[in-house]
């Protein structure tokens, strides 16, 4: 059975491995820099519809749904999006941060990124004609994660559809929402003049424009310890004579990823997350030299951290 492409290209979309950028910045944010790839004007730094579709089918794929415009809001371009009709079915323009689309599209990537910023800024023009329904229009979409031995932490999200119409660029803050207070180690980005969308009922509307210009995170939010959280999580015995220790906590606490940190803060022990949920959660450290070390879990509420000694 065949699938229609703007599904797949929702899944690579949604679920990109990107190659490493500078930490803390938006990567030829302002869209200054283009490079010919796949035959087409690219933008440096940022995957395009057409690199996920050359990813994904045998032969070369020119969608027309991205180009390089001089009607910029500062500098001499910016990035232009558009939904078009193609042989293919509508397929809207996208780009998102990064250069390399992985080979498992059902692991999420991400650039290096480590602050917490407070909000996404950025300046946008849109044209053409709207969705019938707000949810289908031209959006932006951030997320900041955390990885832990292969387990994805979200640290926090944000996203912007865009809906009112505008002939000058206008200026658009987007709050990022925090789900933990633990560090993030990754950041996706994503913008599109339409819908990318795994329905089948939802599609992106043709003739749709939208043009971004000075991509940029601005403000910070302060990582917060919630001491009630922290004393959620019990740990005995400590110190254990045999290395072993038992967890106690809420299973949704429990069922996060963790970690052990030896006294240099080298990972000395991982641990994926759990499906399943309990209310205890066993940790062999038996293996490891006498000394102190900390237990880090990346639950979706924060990170807990507690001090295990090894006798």
């Amino acid at each position: 059975m065949k699938i229609p492409l703007h599904l797949v290209l929702a899944a690579a979309f949604s679920c990109l491995a990107l190659a490493p950028a500078h930490a803390q910045t938006v990567a030829n944010g302002d869209f200054e820099t283009w490079a010919v790839r796949n035959g087409n004007d690219s933008p440096t730094g940022w995957l395009t519809t057409d690199d996920v579709a050359m990813s994904l089918l045998p032969i070369p794929l020119a969608t027309g749904t991205f180009t390089k415009t001089t009607d910029a809001h500062s500098g001499t371009y910016a990035v232009r999006l558009e939904t078009k009709t193609t042989l293919l079915g509508v397929l809207p323009g996208a780009v998102g941060i990064g250069t390399k689309v992985g080979a498992d599209i059902t692991v999420p990537g991400g650039v290096p990124f480590t602050t917490r910023p407070a909000q996404l800024q950025f300046y946008y023009k849109l044209s053409g004609p709207q969705p019938a329904t707000a949810s289908n229009g031209a959006f932006a979409q951030v997320a900041l994660t955390r990885t832990t031995n292969g387990s994805i932490q979200v640290i926090a999200t944000a996203k912007q559809v865009l809906t009112t119409v505008t002939s000058t660029y206008v200026l658009a803050q987007v709050p990022l929402t925090y789900t933990s207070s633990a560090s993030p180690d990754s950041l996706r980005l994503v913008f599109s003049s339409g819908i990318i969308s795994l329905s089948a009922g939802a599609t992106a509307t043709a003739g749709t424009v939208l043009q971004v210009d000075d991509v940029a995170f601005t403000g910070t939010v302060t990582a917060t310890r919630d001491a009630a959280l922290s004393a959620a999580l019990t740990v005995s015995p400590n110190p254990s004579p045999d290395g072993r220790y038992v967890l106690a906590a809420p299973p949704t606490l429990l069922s996060a990823p963790l970690a052990v940190l030896d006294a240099t803060g080298r990972v000395v022990w991982r641990e994926d997350a759990r499906s399943q949920l309990a209310a205890t959660r066993a940790l062999d450290l038996k293996g490891l030299a006498s000394g102190l070390y900390t237990l880090q879990v990346f639950a979706n509420q924060g990170l807990l951290t507690k001090k295990l000694l090894v006798p």
